[in-house]
């Protein structure tokens, strides 16, 4: 892993993600890149027109992006080299562009929002790039603290698994970490059979044999419940989900589980697409 690139918007919870993501690059001995996307305020008026300079709008977008990055420098024991970006752009667009270019390892985001608002809703720019990110990205929860991975959970529906499930990056990173990986499998409301049983059970034990996976069958109501009740169980370090297989992330991030998984469970989410 040698580039991290972490997007700000200068709230509390980004500036913990940048503080995560510094500590996580001084592990990989990696470089971040810290960007930041800002669009002018129109008058709303017969014609519109912007309210501010644009010259003044990105010098102060580089003034705040340099006082995020002193301060996360700051609380680092260990140099890394941290770059800035900041650009006039709309936020999706200009982030997936960036990434583009740079090709990052993972993109490592907090969660949008301030204090109640937060608890509430999954901010919509995080949920967003959650499914239009290519790229791995790590959703750190407000005030989560980097700490070494030691049991990473990978939430599994044992449905296409052949050709959904990033196998080498899971795999790098559980080898990384020298991490245990256990893989859960929710068989909510006694819907599904028992994955030993199953053609799609038995190739997710072959591909993950190598890396000692450790599998679980869990029994809730919800899939959501059943994420919680194991990863306060098995005291799990990192969640890996696959975000655009069955939509997985559309039943965790619903309002009334949010509390319970990232707010609760304190927990970084890592989304890999397949």
């Amino acid at each position: 892993m040698k580039i991290i690139i972490v997007p700000v918007d200068f709230s509390t919870t980004s500036a913990n993600a940048a503080e995560f993501a510094g500590n996580l690059a001084a592990f990989y001995g990696a470089s971040i890149w810290l960007y930041h996307a800002y669009e002018i305020p129109i008058a709303l008026s017969e014609f519109a027109y912007p309210v501010v300079d644009i010259a003044e709008m990105q010098k102060a977008a580089e003034h705040e992006l340099e006082l995020v990055k002193q301060n996360t420098i700051g609380k680092l024991e260990r140099p890394i080299t941290i770059n800035t970006k900041a650009e006039m752009n709309v936020f999706q667009l200009g982030l997936n562009n960036f990434c583009d270019l740079m090709k990052p390892d993972i993109v490592v985001m907090g969660l949008s929002g301030k204090k109640n608002l937060a608890r509430l809703i999954v901010g919509s720019n995080t949920i967003k790039t959650v499914y239009s990110l290519v790229y791995p990205l790590l959703i750190v929860p407000p005030e989560a603290e980097f700490i070494p991975v030691r049991k990473i959970g990978f939430a599994c529906d044992y449905r296409q698994v052949g050709k959904s499930t990033p196998v080498a990056f899971l795999k790098r990173i559980v080898n990384d970490f020298h991490a245990e990986l256990h893989v859960l499998n929710v068989d909510h409301n006694n819907k599904n059979p028992d994955p030993v049983d199953i053609p799609e059970g038995y190739l997710i034990h072959d591909l993950l044999r190598d890396a000692k996976a450790e599998f679980h069958s869990i029994e809730a109501g919800e899939i959501t419940e059943g994420i919680n009740w194991f990863i306060d169980r098995s005291k799990l370090d990192w969640l890996v989900i696959i975000p655009k297989k069955h939509k997985l992330l559309e039943k965790i991030f619903k309002r009334s589980h949010t509390m319970k998984l990232v707010f609760h469970t304190h927990i970084p989410l890592l989304c890999i697409h397949e």
